[in-house]
């Protein structure tokens, strides 16, 4: 318990001499600084090697703090942060004036949660100023989801706020776009999906509207590519194909893909594809949410020529088809080829 104590006051003072800490959530493991330094915020940006055009999510312990962050505040926003926080989904509003441009990329809305995980919520307590948080990884790389990750990621650069509690769900928050005018839209996928959100708003009886949007720049972690693991990473859509017809399509079309898109590397075998390894998604899409990310890394770790997952059926037609969407949408981010 002690020592507990001592961690958490560690991150505290380091926090509050405009340093960055690297913390739990429910979702993934975030890198955290305070909103009213600028100077610390733009430190998140050097230690990730984030371009600024990449906005980040605030993280509040209540919802009157998540108030204070928006210019205003409407009936679908109280019905959802009263039915999902502490949890997963991100709210997207018009700023308030006290959330700087540098969070925002100088966007006019600005995106925040309450994470559901016991040391998120009391380092958010004690450090009263709430804290821009995009997950503790390299930019484009794939998010951490233990303390070990974070401290492979940057070693000594970054504090981590270590729990015994897990981060239980494994890929990052829904974010949902909420205009004044009660119109919505996803940004980014997760797993409290579009039917969810539907289900509380009508058994709330609250008035709102779904828009499809295009550009999702408001949103973090909107890029083509993403999340991307250490070795090369393909997605192959006929489970029929055979080894040697993987290797010999990728030989071929990874040569011929840029070097760089959007600000992330495409990482390309060295060398001619000798050694596969092959991914296996879990059975249902909570457990693999909860596992992708690991496998990616542990994978990676064992250095094969390249990481593989094979769909073996129509994720659209299983059970939870919506939360599976979730999962694939951070796999194809993560490929840097997918092949049928």
């Amino acid at each position: 318990m002690v020592q507990k104590s001592m961690s958490m006051n560690k991150a505290l003072d380091i926090l509050n001499l405009n340093g960055v800490v690297a913390f739990p959530t429910e979702t993934v493991f975030g890198l955290g600084a305070k909103i009213d330094s600028d100077e610390a915020l733009k430190k998140i940006f050097s230690v990730k090697e984030r371009p600024f055009f990449d906005p980040l999510i605030v993280h509040v312990d209540t919802v009157e703090k998540a108030k204070e962050c928006f210019s205003q505040w409407n009936p679908v926003a109280e019905c959802l942060a009263q039915n999902f926080w502490p949890g997963p989904i991100t709210l997207v509003m018009e700023k308030s004036k006290m959330i700087s441009d540098v969070i925002t990329s100088g966007l006019p809305s600005v995106g925040v949660r309450i994470p559901n995980h016991p040391v998120a919520l009391e380092l958010l307590q004690k450090i009263i100023i709430p804290l821009a948080a995009p997950s503790a990884n390299k930019f484009g790389k794939t998010s951490p989801t233990t303390a070990a990750h974070v401290k492979k990621e940057f070693g000594d650069a970054v504090y981590v706020l270590e729990s015994e509690v897990s981060c239980q769900i494994g890929i990052e928050s829904t974010v949902l776009l909420v205009r004044k005018n009660l119109e919505i839209s996803i940004l980014r996928r997760g797993l409290i999906v579009k039917s969810e959100i539907e289900k509380v708003l009508e058994l709330n009886k609250v008035s709102y509207k779904w828009i499809e949007v295009i550009d999702k720049k408001e949103s973090p972690g909107h890029m083509k590519h993403h999340y991307m693991p250490e070795i090369p990473f393909v997605i192959c859509r006929n489970p029929n194909m055979k080894v040697k017809e993987v290797a010999q399509i990728v030989n071929q079309k990874l040569s011929l893909l840029p070097d760089i898109v959007e600000g992330v590397k495409i990482l390309k075998p060295k060398n001619t594809i000798a050694k596969i390894e092959f991914l296996k998604l879990a059975a249902t899409p909570e457990q693999a949410a909860r596992e992708i990310y690991s496998q990616l890394r542990t994978a990676s770790e064992r250095k094969p020529d390249l990481l593989c997952l094979a769909l073996i059926k129509d994720y659209a037609q299983e059970p939870q088809a919506e939360m599976w969407e979730s999962v694939l949408d951070r796999l194809y981010k993560a490929a840097s080829l997918v092949i049928d």
